[in-house]
């Protein structure tokens, strides 16, 4: 692989997780202070946290990745997202599950997936 497409999948792919991040912490500062003010039910929750966490996904991959590549670097960018966003909400005090964090890392590789194959497709 050339030196320039190299850096630019790791550069973008690191932008989109990083921004994934960013939108899904604010995302989740929102949910918080709206359950807070609004008696939103703990059911409800953990759903609204994983499409808040779906849209950030697709927001990062929607403004980093372009060029070539949309599908890889939309993986190692979702994966990235994933990982950072596992050891924030750890750190956080998050108690986790094994199917969460499966379900949080389906999610965000659906999310992407689906984002680099419409761009794909319109840069084509």
């Amino acid at each position: 692989m050339e030196a320039s497409v190299r850096k630019s999948l790791i550069l973008q792919s690191l932008k989109a997780g990083i921004l994934s991040l960013v939108f899904s912490c604010i995302g989740v500062l929102l949910l918080a202070l709206i359950a807070k003010l609004c008696n939103i039910s703990d059911n409800i929750l953990p759903i609204i946290n994983q499409v808040l966490k779906v849209i950030a996904v697709v927001i990062g991959t929607v403004i980093s990745v372009k060029d070539e590549k949309f599908l890889v670097k939309a993986i190692i960018g979702a994966v990235i997202f994933w990982l950072l966003s596992f050891v924030v909400f750890a750190v956080l005090g998050g108690q986790f599950h094994i199917g969460q964090i499966a379900l949080d890392l389906g999610l965000a590789l659906i999310a992407a997936i689906i984002v680099a194959v419409i761009k794909s497709r319109k840069a084509a």
